[in-house]
């Protein structure tokens, strides 16, 4: 063969080979990229996640949390060291990516898992073509230290051990599509194990259908396992497990100086939980600032039209059995006959400062509307078995010793001992006479009420006129109460109440066609003035 027909074969070969191989490699990082895009870090979460936050961009979450008032004000809540390291990190993390971060990487997932300390959690991403490399060449030069990592194999994975400057260990478990991060070995153990065995998350059917349903595209989804939700200080002997409901999913919104928590729940099952008894309630209408002190730092509205129904869930709790004898039973059961044949479908609970500064620092009151007034004063009379002692404006009567008003309010720290009053349409109930003396004569002076003031009318304005529960307090005011207050404020407030009490909080269940929908709206005080 001539040499010239020799050359031309060879260049006409190597021109076919280089397009067939630029063809094949782009094939190869469009299928890398395609499988990442593809993947679900779901199938890695471990079946015994509490709480996951999931974002799809993580970048633009980090921002609107660092646009946040109270962020401005230099006030962040460090539940996740994940969360501070990438407030710490991001722009250094950006200054290396010119064009950001890949569609993979943005997407991002945090569980949180028992015993809920700020290292009890897993952080997952997708990674894209390059990526990998991108975290290798990061991971080594601002995490890596004097000591070298280290390689463990677990069953046929690789986890890699990395020292951190503060003398901690990160564990990671990273492939070519996706990076799982974490504090604690054995957790990175947890994800290998979901993935092999096809056991993570998604094997409970319940939040496989909260989250096939999600409904808007938000900065980042909070799912959280409200089966058990601790309701009490970490202090308190007398805190109980309280089961809120099921898998609950939460949108979020930021805003300036507010935190939104759109959520819904579809979790209706027989278990005796608080949003399965929301359930079984007719919604109430309005809101109650016309018939609250000025003064109210915390109230609850919410149906009692199965009052049955209230009272099952609430019994079973230990602080309303703890001093339990048969005179308490008898107490119980004459107070709820009379509730059952007299109170409205509509429940208050309220706390409010005292008027006089020399008097305890706050009272609480429990109070509904009446069906029959003449006939619920004729009952109360028979109840108590004796004329009501008449103080200033108020005919006040002594309650037979019973439990219904800590189950009604979730205040434990009631002495069982508990009076009432008839005021116009109102029965009100406190486990405190002074309470009730204080709460009637501020409705009887004018411009005394919270309605009409900006915070209370704020609130309202962003909630719907129609729904089954309610609840506003100032956060600041609430952390400052006795042991055993506010049962509905989950412990998380109170664990980092430094972050919290800067904010109210409001929270709504509405149920629909048997789904609830309770919402949470955090809104920032701002910085308060310092008082000379």
């Amino acid at each position: 063969m001539k040499l010239r027909t020799t050359l031309k074969i060879a260049t006409a070969t190597s021109v076919i080979l280089l397009c067939l191989g630029f063809a094949f490699s782009l094939y190869f990082r469009m299928s890398v990229t395609e499988r990442a895009e593809d993947f679900d870090l779901y199938t890695l979460v471990p079946a015994d996640s509490k709480v996951i936050v999931d974002t799809d961009n993580m970048v633009s979450l980090m921002q609107s949390i660092n646009e946040l008032n109270c962020s401005k004000d230099q006030r962040f809540l460090y539940f996740s060291r994940f969360f501070v390291y990438l407030k710490d990190h991001i722009n250094t993390l950006l200054e290396h990516t010119p064009h950001g971060l890949s569609k993979q990487m943005n997407k991002m997932l945090i569980s949180f898992h028992e015993p809920n300390g700020d290292r009890d959690q897993l952080f997952y991403c997708r990674l894209g073509a390059g990526d990998y490399e991108f975290i290798e060449q990061f991971i080594h030069k601002y995490f890596a230290s004097s000591f070298p990592s280290r390689f463990f194999d677990y069953k046929g994975e690789e986890i890699r051990i990395y020292p951190m400057p503060d003398d901690t260990f990160l564990a990671c478990y990273v492939t070519t599509e996706f990076l799982v991060v974490s504090y604690q070995k054995k957790l990175i153990e947890q994800v290998i194990d979901a993935r092999l065995n096809k056991q993570s998350i998604l094997a409970d059917k319940n939040f496989s259908k909260i989250r096939e349903a999600r409904r808007m595209v938000t900065p980042a989804t909070i799912y959280v396992d409200m089966h058990t939700v601790d309701m009490g200080k970490e202090s308190d002997a007398l805190r109980y497990q309280s089961s809120i409901g099921g898998w609950t999913e939460f949108n979020v919104n930021l805003n300036g100086d507010a935190i939104y928590l759109s959520g819904i729940n579809y979790d209706a099952d027989s278990c005796n939980t608080f949003m399965n008894t929301l359930r079984t309630m007719k919604p109430v209408e309005e809101f109650p600032g016309d018939i609250l002190p000025a003064s109210t730092f915390f109230f609850t509205k919410g149906s009692v039209s199965n009052l049955d129904s209230v009272l099952n869930f609430t019994s079973v709790h230990s602080y309303t059995q703890a001093t339990y004898s048969d005179a308490i039973m008898d107490g119980d059961k004459a107070v709820y006959e009379f509730m059952k044949e007299c109170v409205g479908d509509a429940a208050i609970t309220c706390m409010f400062q005292a008027g006089d500064s020399l008097a305890q620092s706050s009272y609480i009151v429990w109070s509904t509307l009446l069906n029959n007034v003449s006939k619920a004063k004729q009952a109360l009379a028979n109840l108590c078995n004796l004329t009501p002692r008449h103080e200033g404006v108020i005919s006040l009567y002594t309650l037979p010793r019973n439990t219904l008003f800590a189950q009604l309010t979730g205040i434990t720290d009631s002495s069982l001992q508990t009076y009432a009053c008839i005021h116009k349409k109102q029965l009100l109930i406190s486990s405190d006479a002074a309470a009730l003396h204080a709460y009637v004569e501020v409705l009887e002076k004018e411009n005394s009420v919270l309605e009409g003031t900006p915070a209370y009318e704020d609130m309202v304005a962003s909630l719907s006129q129609s729904y089954n529960f309610v609840m506003m307090g100032d956060m600041e005011e609430i952390l400052d109460q006795p042991e055993g207050y506010v049962r509905f404020i989950p412990n998380l407030f109170f664990r980092y109440g430094k972050f919290f009490r800067h904010f109210t909080l409001t929270t709504q269940f509405t149920c629909i066609d048997n789904i609830v929908y309770p919402n949470l709206i955090l809104t920032y005080k701002g910085v308060q003035p310092v008082e000379n």
